[in-house]
């Protein structure tokens, strides 16, 4: 097992502050009301230290104090602010949500956009850090970082701006923390992006290993390959731990600076206010009053240093789940047709290879009639299957073209059950089937006998936590959810494995009467499908070797002739 090396594309810084500029202004309505929320908030809040300040002021002066009042004041402030803190978060932990959603959705449309071509390249453990490891940085920082780092820039502007209100003087000593902040943080920055990438690509590479492992371990096994592999996983591991230390160096060198930075002005504010009100610049209220905005700021701004430090990993993920994104699309190409009759298929030319160079079909040509039923055979690794994905769109060839007329299907080999009602998965092709039309399709694939058995019919949920279908009765789904969706073209690939002989013949006969007028390119090993089908293609060294009825090819004694002969003997001894 050699190392895998192609990697999935990451995003340049530019494209990174576009798109977020782009979130932005999709969420600017809702994010100019949490701003404001939070501004509303936060003036409450600083309602109380200004009254207390008064009282001081009052108290020195031996002025009268209406207490009642004043308390009346600080409980109500307390209370609205409280209630519009809470309102505002809400907002904003809402806006988070939508914000990680909208980056989700794009970051699975982006993978399943990715051509199978690319995807059989890259190294597994691309995929699978940045569909996880990826994404949950970035939800952290969208779903908990974006409200707290609202409230702290919010709280910490309005704070200081009071604090120039009450004695512009006094405020200055405010300003006191913001150079090492900068400083440290831009220092920071410089290095922190650099490093955060590193690390997330060092995470991804162990992933990588570690998938590729598991899913070779017969082949690790059968040529030994373990101790090869063990010291594969254990250097991308130590270069993990290396990777991974350098962002903790980092932070370490810049927590420091910055809360020395926050916690700075306190003091400062506290003697340079004693100064002022010696040479009667300032009084002890005013002192008092700033002094505890600079404490109540104290948490706020160190929420968004936190946070300030997790965007650095949150937007080396982005990059990530960007490149995914930006990465070649075609995943499914659309093969209809104006200019080709609904329910015919014309190949042109094709030719198609998984690795530039080696080709697993070569200049196919050939065309299927409306309605007609052609059956695609060849020994294991003659490109049926692959041939398949191509007349589908999974595939794009390399060269020349595929062309169909009207809505093409494919029913794989392998078959999905998606969490979800019976109903939700046949109905994925057609939302607006009835009861009646799901009932005749399920009927006619010989799976209405267990579906209407279950409990809640239907309406039963399927999946993991609920009932798990058996492969036979996965793939009558499968079934089943073709004859709902009726398409113009049908491509099956082994489309009766899993099932029964009896359950085989039920699907073969009943095929043309369900889907009458469909076109059907099927991919066999069973041969008798071949002795039933209209047209029977031979698939050799990436070429149609033979093409004609089953009865021709059979007379001509060629490749298909041979296959035949050998298919029969396989019957006869299995019998």
């Amino acid at each position: 097992m050699s190392d895998p090396a192609v990697t999935l594309p990451i995003a340049d810084p530019a494209t990174v502050r576009r798109r977020v500029r782009d979130l932005v202004g999709r969420f600017r309505g809702r994010l100019a009301a949490i701003v404001v929320l939070h501004a509303a908030a936060t003036a409450c809040g600083l309602i109380p230290p200004l009254v207390l300040g008064t009282i001081v002021n009052r108290i020195a002066a031996r002025h009268s104090i209406d207490l009642t009042a004043s308390i009346a004041l600080i409980a109500g402030a307390l209370t609205l602010s409280a209630v519009l803190g809470f309102t505002a978060a809400k907002w904003s932990f809402t806006l988070g949500e939508r914000i990680f959603s909208v980056l989700r959705m794009d970051f699975l449309g982006g993978l399943l956009g990715m051509p199978l071509r690319t995807v059989e390249t890259i190294d597994p453990g691309e995929i699978l850090s940045r569909s996880t490891s990826d994404m949950e940085a970035l939800q952290e920082v969208t779903r908990t970082g974006v409200p707290e780092t609202i409230t702290g820039a919010v709280t910490t502007a309005m704070t200081v701006g009071f604090a120039f209100f009450v004695n512009p003087l006094v405020a200055l000593g405010c300003l006191v923390g913001i150079p090492p902040i900068v400083i440290s943080t831009r220092w920071y920055v410089r290095h922190a992006t650099a490093a955060y990438a590193d690390d997330l690509a060092a995470r991804a590479a162990v992933s990588g290993a570690v998938t590729e492992t598991v899913r070779g371990h017969d082949v690790v096994s059968a040529l030994r390959l373990n101790g090869r592999r063990k010291r594969t996983i254990h250097d991308r591991i130590d270069r993990s731990v290396e990777t991974a230390a350098v962002p903790i160096r980092l932070e370490q060198r810049w927590f420091p600076a910055a809360q020395t930075g926050y916690h700075l002005p306190l003091l400062v504010v506290v003697g340079w206010g004693a100064w002022l009100i010696t040479n009667g610049h300032a009084n002890v209220g005013e002192v008092a009053a700033i002094a505890l905005y600079m404490r109540a700021i104290l948490t706020p701004l160190d929420d968004l240093i936190y946070w300030f430090g997790e965007a650095q990993p949150a937007k080396a993920a982005l990059g990530r789940i960007l490149g995914v994104t930006a990465a070649e699309s075609g995943g499914r190409q659309e093969q209809a047709d104006p200019q080709v009759p609904p329910g015919t298929v014309r190949v042109d030319a094709m030719s198609f290879g998984y690795r530039d160079g080696v080709p697993v079909l070569d200049k196919i040509d050939f065309a299927v009639a409306r309605g007609e039923r052609v059956c695609v055979v060849g020994e294991s690794g003659a490109g049926k299957t692959t041939l398949a994905m191509l007349l589908s769109g999974i595939l794009t060839p390399t060269e020349g073209r595929v062309s169909a007329g009207g809505d093409v299907v494919l029913v794989a080999q392998e078959d999905h059950v998606f969490h979800g009602t019976v109903r939700d998965n046949l109905t994925l092709g057609r939302g607006d089937a009835t009861d009646e039309d799901i009932h005749r399709s399920l009927h006619a694939a010989d799976a209405d006998g267990w579906v209407l058995a279950l409990d809640d019919g239907l309406d039963t949920a399927l999946g993991e936590d609920a009932y798990g279908p058996t492969p036979a009765q996965a793939r009558q789904l499968a079934l089943a959810r073709l004859f709902l969706k009726r398409p113009d073209v049908l491509v099956l690939d082994e489309a009766t494995a899993g099932l029964s002989d009896l359950e085989s013949q039920r699907f073969e006969s009943m095929l043309p009467v369900v889907l009458a007028g469909t076109t059907v390119i099927q991919v066999a090993h069973d041969l008798a499908t071949a002795e039933r089908s209209d047209r029977v293609m031979v698939l050799a060294d990436g070429r149609v070797a033979e093409s004609g009825s089953h009865h021709d090819l059979v007379e001509a004694g060629g490749v298909y002739a041979r296959l035949w002969a050998a298919w029969q003997s396989t019957a006869e001894v299995q019998a």
